[in-house]
């Protein structure tokens, strides 16, 4: 009830838009990649040692951090921004 007051529509139909379903899928991409990005880096380099500050691990957090926003930012949106 109050999310119709607020936003004009149910929670059925705001989490039933394309864009909130895909930002939902981006976001939870952007969070595991950034968590298995040592893991990542381990089986391309095919070495079981790493720094902490190995660029690959580096340039995969960087992308998923840029997934993980633009996931939120289409979370964002109003649930009749693209129709």
């Amino acid at each position: 009830m109050i999310n119709s007051m607020i936003m004009a529509v149910t929670f059925g139909e705001w989490i039933s838009t394309w864009y909130h379903i895909v930002a939902m899928v981006l976001i939870v991409i952007g969070i595991a990649m950034y968590i298995l990005a040592k893991r990542l880096a381990i089986v391309i380099k095919k070495n079981d040692k790493l720094e902490s500050n190995d660029k690959l691990i580096t340039t995969f957090r960087v992308i998923a951090l840029v997934i993980f926003v633009i996931g939120i930012i289409l979370f964002c949106l109003p649930p009749k921004g693209f129709e």
